[in-house]
């Protein structure tokens, strides 16, 4: 490992990070407060002073980063990010403790969505667009903006793009990785540019307008109202987030390959078509339960005069259903009070998450796919033994190997959600809130059931479950595998 090099690199990205401090310091000398403005610069000081010390006091003598200093650099990036994300709430008051500080910077950088914070509209200007921003940054990822405005990386590059972005697709829109990620980020700019205007001419004010796109196309979820989208009541604000989260939910290298005409290869992507029709398939179940047995849930047995019809019913469970699985998180109703069928199935649908190579969390559909379709080839295999049978994306085959990465993953994902739920009961979780919260933090989407529902938060859970979902947050957003290695002995051997 060599450590002179991935703290030089670490040095430039904590100089990155300071520079766009100023940008939320902008908006607080419009807006803020003195204890909002001095926040801003403190944190711009403290992260810019680390940056240049490692900056000039490491030089590593070999500049070429291979996997290891790229896994540590994207893991310790992230941790020391968050870090340095916090000073803000922790300088102008607005969090308690470091922990509570830590927790909702942890939730903004990794677009998890997951507050403690029980008056947002309180927050300050400054502060509302920093936790928009953060998401907006962790959406793309960071690290790729950065591999995206350094082309001189090389092939380094593609290593700390790897280890931020590990998913099953590794199709490079062009040969050099910096192009690849300056196209990705252009994508993600024009979503952003087009979904603004949208959002302001329906109803939101321009400030609200831009928190929320960044919120929206980063899959984030973090709103500048206390009752999420709900607060608006607008259904022409709820059609246009519904449809931008879903966009960001697929993967973003298709959206290139419609620009440049190659119509047919995102036609016959297998993960977009599969993905459609699980969004529809589940709109229609939910849509179904709501309006046929919604009076059965635990609310007192009242039911809700918003699902008397179909359409009411439609409307709601529309904009829930894709929010979650895009694991945006957003809310335009307390889907904790429907029917506990529908709970679980949203629930479930946190695992799932969006596309391979979209912003959003979860296992990922190629994923899911994977294990259906090898899971169908073994009981054929057992039929046939000695058919040879290929396990196809796409019309492609995909290679053993990547069919055994599928299923290690979800074999330690689910594990993990396992011991997490069990650490959670140790402090006095109870049972739901313990599952759905851990399911929530691993799928980035915020929101969970009991005392971390929808129309709650994260404030009154205990500090060490608090640490837990954090790190569930950031193994969800890295995916794994980027963090346990960094904590493994033969990653740091030579």
């Amino acid at each position: 490992m060599n450590i002179p090099l991935v703290l030089h690199t670490l040095g430039n990205l904590f100089l990155l990070l300071s520079g766009i401090l100023l940008i939320p310091f902008g908006v607080s000398v419009c807006y803020g407060t003195r204890e909002e403005i001095w926040a801003f610069v403190f944190s711009f000081i403290a992260s810019g002073f680390t940056g240049i010390s490692l900056k000039f006091l490491m030089t590593p003598k070999n500049e070429d980063i291979t996997i290891r200093e790229g896994l540590a650099i994207v893991a310790f990036w992230w941790m020391s990010c968050a870090l340095f994300g916090a000073l803000p709430y922790y300088f102008s008051g607005v969090c308690d403790t470091f922990c509570d500080s830590y927790f909702e910077s942890m939730s903004g950088l990794t677009t998890t969505g997951a507050s403690i914070f029980s008056d947002i509209e309180a927050l300050p200007h400054g502060i509302l667009f920093w936790r928009s921003m953060t998401q907006w940054l962790g959406g793309m990822g960071i690290v790729v903006f950065f591999v995206a405005i350094l082309p001189t990386i090389g092939v380094g590059g593609h290593k700390l793009f790897s280890a931020e972005a590990p998913d099953l697709t590794t199709d490079k829109i062009k040969p050099r990785i910096a192009q690849t990620a300056k196209i990705l980020w252009v994508v993600y700019l024009s979503l952003t540019a087009i979904l603004i205007p949208f959002l302001w001419l329906g109803g939101m004010e321009f400030f609200d307008a831009v928190c929320h796109a960044f919120t929206t196309v980063s899959t984030g979820g973090f709103s500048t109202k206390n009752l999420s989208i709900a607060a608006y009541d607008n259904l022409f604000i709820e059609i246009i987030i519904m449809v931008f989260a879903f966009i960001a939910g697929c993967n973003f290298i298709l959206y290139y390959q419609l620009v440049i005409g190659k119509f047919r290869r995102v036609l016959v992507n297998s993960e977009l078509r599969f993905f459609v029709t699980l969004v529809i398939c589940a709109i229609c179940i939910v849509t179904l339960t709501l309006f046929f047995f919604h009076s059965t849930s635990y609310n007192g047995g009242v039911k809700d005069h918003r699902f008397n019809s179909i359409g009411g019913s439609l409307r709601y469970a529309a904009f829930q259903t894709v929010s979650i699985i895009t694991s945006t998180g957003y809310c335009n109703a307390d889907f904790d009070l429907w029917p506990n069928f529908t709970r679980v199935f949203l629930v479930l649908l946190m695992f799932i998450g969006g596309c391979a190579g979209s912003t959003a969390g979860g296992m990922k559909v190629a994923r899911i796919m994977l294990l259906c379709k090898s899971s169908a080839r073994e009981l054929l295999h057992m039929l046939r033994p000695r058919a040879i049978m290929h396990v196809k994306l796409s019309g492609k085959p995909v290679g053993e190997d990547i069919i055994t990465n599928t299923l290690g993953f979800i074999v330690i994902h689910l594990g993990i959600f396992g011991v997490f739920s069990l650490i959670l009961t140790l402090f006095g979780t109870d049972l739901v809130t313990s599952f759905s919260a851990v399911a929530s933090m691993m799928s980035n989407v915020g929101p969970a059931l009991a005392d971390a529902g929808a129309t709650r938060n994260y404030h009154e859970i205990a500090y060490p479950c608090k640490w837990v979902l954090t790190l569930s947050m950031l193994i969800g957003r890295l995916e794994i595998y980027t963090v346990i290695l960094i904590f493994l002995p033969l990653t740091w051997k030579k």
